[in-house]
């Protein structure tokens, strides 16, 4: 058993076959330079990406077909869309597809429950998916059991392998959680004061993970978090209302918390109320938008997930285990995650290094 701690299953009811049209390859709705990316993986994607799996050379007689199932709700989906596109191009010499699916509005265990199955009635021989919650691990045990490669990005669970699963790709999100706590600690430099969290939804698995991780990695310390967090919903609006409401409520808040989509709407709220030097904004993903924050001085950091590996490594993993037969060696893969600050982002900003670089996502 892993140490992270396990979280409670959410609710899932068994769903009807999503409507046909919700299985047209997304147009999507990139930001900022998200367009730029899909370009790129569309037009220079034919070689595999260094330190990153590589596609079997066994080619299959006929197209073998994977489903990559996500939404876009907010720019981490612009990454992953970008990696599942590049797969895309570096299998279709390999006699492979990969199709990005948007699955609906709602991110939950039923929503994507129901693409999976849709996906699978497609005719799909592998299907990669955001894991909403343990429920999907039940798609993953029947699916398997008729061959399908099941694979689950963005959290790691142990019933992803316990149920069959083929590949789980994420980042560790408690530890991540953790992670920002400590620096959060030293971006405060010790003073003592309150920190607002601002997470997607308490029912979302890997936002809960990260709250949780923050929260313990604070005790001890002289910062203490307001309440146990409000809830955005991946929202940069609603994110930067939470964030203007923490300012306006705490004379002593030295920091801000947002554990999922839309950080920079923190990072806005603090500039709008010229507090840049004495609140930090500790965020998730290398996203364009993050990154001007950064570079603005309205955000101090951000934790990547390598949202790009979570739909390329995903989709390739499923590709060679749909035509070998064979599984990675391992199921449960952990993610790169680094802390991205102004000093270090040289190192990992994705506009200036080529797509699908370790680090920039």
């Amino acid at each position: 058993m892993r140490s992270r701690p396990r979280l409670r299953t959410l609710a899932g009811g068994t769903a009807a076959l999503l409507a046909a049209t919700l299985f047209a390859t997304a147009c999507g709705s990139d930001n900022g330079d998200g367009g730029n990316a899909g370009a790129a993986a569309d037009s220079a994607a034919s070689q595999p990406i260094e330190g990153r799996p590589v596609p079997t050379d066994q080619k299959p007689d006929a197209e073998t077909k994977i489903a990559m199932i996500g939404f876009a709700n907010n720019p981490y989906w612009v990454s992953v869309k970008a990696g599942a596109d590049y797969a895309d191009g570096v299998l279709s010499s390999r006699n492979g597809k990969v199709d990005w699916i948007v699955a609906g509005d709602n991110i939950d265990v039923q929503t994507v429950s129901s693409a999976i199955r849709g996906a699978e009635s497609q005719g799909y021989k592998g299907i990669g998916f955001f894991i909403a919650g343990e429920g999907n691990c039940a798609d993953i045990k029947n699916l398997s059991a008729k061959g399908v490669k099941m694979g689950a990005y963005n959290t790691l669970f142990d019933c992803v392998a316990d149920s069959g699963g083929t590949v789980n790709y994420a980042q560790e999100q408690y530890k991540a959680g953790q992670t920002a706590a400590e620096e959060m600690i030293k971006a405060t430099g010790g003073k003592a004061g309150k920190v607002g969290i601002i997470v997607s939804q308490f029912t979302a698995p890997g936002s809960e993970q990260r709250r949780k991780g923050f929260i313990d990695g604070l005790k001890g310390s002289n910062l203490t978090p307001v309440g146990e967090g409000v809830e955005a919903k991946d929202s940069a609006s609603n994110t930067f209302t939470a964030a203007q409401n923490f300012l306006q409520s705490n004379t002593d808040l030295v920091g801000i918390y947002a554990t999922a989509g839309g950080p920079f709407g923190a990072a806005q709220a603090v500039a709008a109320a010229g507090k840049q030097d004495t609140v930090k904004v500790i965020g998730f993903d290398i996203t364009k938008e993050n990154i001007d924050a950064i570079k603005n001085g309205s955000m101090y950091g951000v934790i990547g997930q390598d949202a790009f590996g979570q739909g390329y490594n995903v989709a390739i993993e499923l590709f060679n285990a749909a035509v070998t037969g064979k599984n990675p060696d391992s199921v449960t893969q952990e993610a790169n995650a680094p802390f991205v600050t102004k000093e270090n982002l040289a190192q990992h900003d994705p506009s200036a290094l080529p797509l699908g670089t370790l680090g920039t996502s």
